[in-house]
C-alpha cells in the first residue's frame, strides 16, 4: 500500500498515531497491546525520510522507533484537555444517574421506565453541568456513612 502524504500531513499522522496509542495504552501494565506500539514504530520510523528526524528516535535495543520526549511533550496539552472534559463529563454523568436512581427508591433497576429514568437524569445532568460551570469542585464533598 502507498500513501502520498506532504510534511504537514505526516506530521498529523504522527500526532494521530501518537495520540491513539496513547489512549489505548497509557493506563495499561500488564495488558500493554504491542500491536499498537508496532503500528507506532512503523510509522515513526518514517519521519527521516520526510524532515522530521526529530520527531523520532530508536529504542535502547534499536528495535523500535518511538516518539522523541520533544515531541511527546508537545501533545501533552492535548491530553490534558481530554483528561479534564473526559473528567468532568463522567463526574457530571455518574452524580446524574445516581441522583435519578435514588428518585425510584427501591424498585429494581430492570423494572424502571427507560424514558422516566432519562427524563429525571437529563434534570440532573443540567443541575450538575451548571453546578461545574459555575463553581468546579468547590461544593463537592465526600460525606461518609458511619
Amino acid at each position: 500500500m502507498d500513501l502520498n502524504l506532504t510534511r504537514e500531513q505526516y506530521e498529523k499522522l504522527l500526532e494521530l498515531v501518537y495520540l491513539g496509542n496513547w489512549l489505548i495504552n497509557a493506563y495499561r501494565t500488564d495488558d500493554y497491546l504491542e500491536d499498537y506500539s508496532d503500528v507506532v514504530s512503523l510509522i515513526f520510523s518514517q519521519a527521516g525520510k520526510a524532515g522530521l528526524e526529530e520527531k523520532a528516535v530508536r529504542d535502547e535495543r534499536g528495535e523500535k522507533y518511538l516518539p522523541s520526549f520533544d515531541f511527546e511533550e508537545s501533545l501533552h496539552d492535548y491530553i490534558g484537555e481530554y483528561d479534564s472534559f473526559c473528567f468532568w463529563e463522567e463526574l457530571i454523568n455518574r452524580l446524574a444517574e445516581r441522583e435519578a436512581i435514588k428518585e425510584f427508591g427501591s424498585l429494581p433497576l430492570d423494572k424502571i421506565d427507560l424514558d422516566e429514568f432519562l427524563e429525571k437524569k437529563n434534570k440532573y445532568l443540567r443541575v450538575y453541568e451548571q453546578e461545574v460551570e459555575e463553581n468546579g469542585l468547590k461544593n463537592f464533598e465526600l460525606i461518609k456513612k458511619s
